[in-house]
């Protein structure tokens, strides 16, 4: 049994796709359907699929953004869209399969063929690992945080500051601090440098809510921000804290 989500925003797409399953050979079972990438990712930390039918041009989060945000365990993705110039980007991050609207019945079989072949719990990370690799290097222009079982689509502006405690990672937002699945190096390499600065092992700030820097012991400093909160700067962080506010 493959068990599956499919996330497309337009509602026939959803409906023929859904009637071809239904008509494959193959045992497949459809565990959700979203109608955009938001609704998408907390869906499938809740059901787990095997595999997710994925759209890539949507309102919202595009296919691949949706990618960017899924945090281990990861599911095999299947692009299926009517824009052909995605394909061979999709390749060559490692995607499993890209089916071009309208979909046919035997490219549809082949696909499926292929994933049940695939040893579904030793390649699904294997190849989404490939594909967020591919895409490490790009900024982030939002981030997941955990609301209870649910996952919430944070846009950077949001973000006051985010912290390291006890081996995990805290976004502080103004109606309180959240849990995200990304690790504060990760987040430090793909936030915006001109928006956010690491001033310390356990803190990372966005530097637009910074509203004072105070003289602390032995020649390092404290940043206070607009919130109240003083946060320290680590000694070998405190030349970029000077050099960003032209403290000399």
């Amino acid at each position: 049994m493959i068990r599956c989500i499919l996330v497309d925003d337009e509602p026939l797409a959803r409906e023929r796709f859904r009637s071809l399953l239904g008509k494959t050979d193959c045992d497949v079972e459809i565990v959700g359907e979203a109608e955009s990438g938001t609704k998408a990712i907390p869906m499938i930390y809740d059901v787990k699929p095997d595999v997710v039918f994925l759209d890539i041009q949507m309102p919202g989060l595009s296919g691949f953004e949706v990618v960017d945000l899924l945090a281990k365990p990861r599911p095999h993705i299947v692009f299926v869209t009517a824009y052909d110039e995605y394909a061979l980007k999709a390749f060559e991050v490692h995607a499993l399969d890209y089916l071009t609207k309208p979909v046919r019945l035997e490219r549809l079989d082949r696909a499926l063929h292929h994933l049940s072949q695939i040893h579904i719990v030793q390649q699904a990370t294997t190849n989404l690992d490939a594909l967020r690799k591919e895409r490490d290097h790009l900024p982030l222009s939002r981030l997941t945080v955990h609301v209870g079982q649910r996952l919430r689509v944070v846009n950077l502006p949001e973000i006051r500051r985010i912290e390291a405690e006890n081996k995990l990672v805290f976004v502080y937002l103004p109606d309180g601090r959240y849990r995200t699945d990304f690790t504060l190096d990760e987040l430090e390499e793909r936030l915006h440098r001109e928006q956010f600065l690491r001033i310390h092992r356990s803190h990372l700030v966005r530097i637009e809510a910074v509203k004072e820097i105070i003289p602390w012991f032995s020649g390092t400093y404290c940043l206070k921000l607009d919130d109240g909160t003083q946060l320290p700067v680590a000694r070998r962080r405190a030349n970029d804290v000077k050099s960003l506010f032209g403290k000399s």
